[in-house]
C-alpha cells in the first residue's frame, strides 16, 4: 500500500501535492476555502501543547494547527515518504515538528492532548482497531478532530456503495465508533459542499450555502450536498 501510495502521488500530482490538490481548478480553490473557512473556525476553541496528526501530507493544515501554538510538540503520521519530502520543502522542519513515515498502528507515540486527521482515516481498513489505539495515546479529556469523507455525499441508490466510497464512513457510524472506543463526540460539522450538477454551472450556491451552514450541526437535509464533514470529539474520563 504504501509503494503504491507514493507513485500515486508522484504520477497523478505530478509531484506537487498540494497545488494539484487544491488550487489547480476553481471548484478545487473553493474546497480549499471551505476546509480554511471551517477547520480556523473549529480549531478556534482549543489549546494544546503535545498534538498527534494522522496523514498531514505536505502540512497543508498543519500550518493552521502549528499556528496555534507555535511550541507546542508536534507529531505527525504519514504513511507517505513522498509526503514527507513535500512537507520538508512546502512547511520546512521546524525542532518541535516531528514527522515519521509508518504505518499508525505500528506508530509508538507520546501522550497528546489533541488529535487531529483530515482525509486519512477512510483509508483505514480497520478503523475500530484505530480508535483503540488511538485511545492509548491521548490524555483524559484530550480532544480530536476527524475531517473525513461522506459516502452519503451525492444521490446515489440506496444500498448502493461503490467501490471508491467502500472506506468512507457516515457521520452517524462514525459518531458511534468513536462512543464505542471511549469517546464523546461533541459536534458533526459539514467542512466541504458540493451540489451535483449545478456545480458545473455555478460556484455561487454552494458558497452561498457553505456560508450559512458550516458553523452549525450537520443537518440532515444537506447531507446529499455534503462531501467532507468534521466530527469533534474529547475521550471520556
Amino acid at each position: 500500500m504504501q509503494g503504491h501510495y507514493n507513485s500515486v502521488i508522484r504520477g497523478r500530482y505530478e509531484g506537487n501535492y498540494e497545488f494539484n490538490r487544491w488550487f489547480k481548478t476553481p471548484r478545487l480553490r473553493l474546497d480549499y476555502c471551505m476546509m480554511y473557512m471551517s477547520l480556523t473556525h473549529h480549531l478556534e476553541q482549543y489549546a494544546f501543547r503535545n498534538c498527534l496528526e494522522l496523514g498531514p501530507g505536505p502540512g497543508t493544515w498543519t500550518r493552521l494547527l502549528y499556528r496555534k501554538n507555535t511550541v507546542a510538540h508536534f507529531d505527525l503520521v504519514d504513511i507517505s515518504k513522498e509526503m514527507q519530502e513535500q512537507f520538508a520543502l512546502e512547511m520546512r522542519m521546524q525542532p518541535n515538528v516531528s514527522y515519521v513515515v509508518s504505518d499508525f498502528m505500528e506508530f509508538e507515540g507520546n501522550i497528546y492532548d489533541f488529535f487531529f486527521s483530515s482525509r486519512a482515516v477512510e483509508y483505514l481498513e480497520d478503523k475500530g482497531a484505530f480508535l483503540q489505539k488511538l485511545n492509548t495515546l491521548l490524555s483524559d479529556s484530550a480532544y480530536g478532530v476527524i475531517v473525513t469523507k461522506n459516502p452519503q455525499h451525492g444521490f446515489r441508490k440506496k444500498g448502493h456503495v461503490s467501490t471508491q466510497h467502500s472506506g468512507q464512513i457516515a457521520p452517524k457510524e462514525c459518531a458511534d465508533m468513536l462512543t464505542q472506543n471511549g469517546f464523546i463526540v461533541e459536534g458533526i460539522h459539514p467542512v466541504i459542499l458540493r451540489i451535483p450538477f449545478l456545480d458545473r454551472v455555478s460556484l455561487r450556491p454552494v458558497e452561498w450555502l457553505f456560508k450559512s451552514v458550516y458553523k452549525k450541526p450537520l443537518m440532515r437535509s444537506i447531507a446529499p450536498f455534503v462531501e467532507s464533514y468534521a466530527v469533534l470529539f474529547r475521550k471520556a474520563v
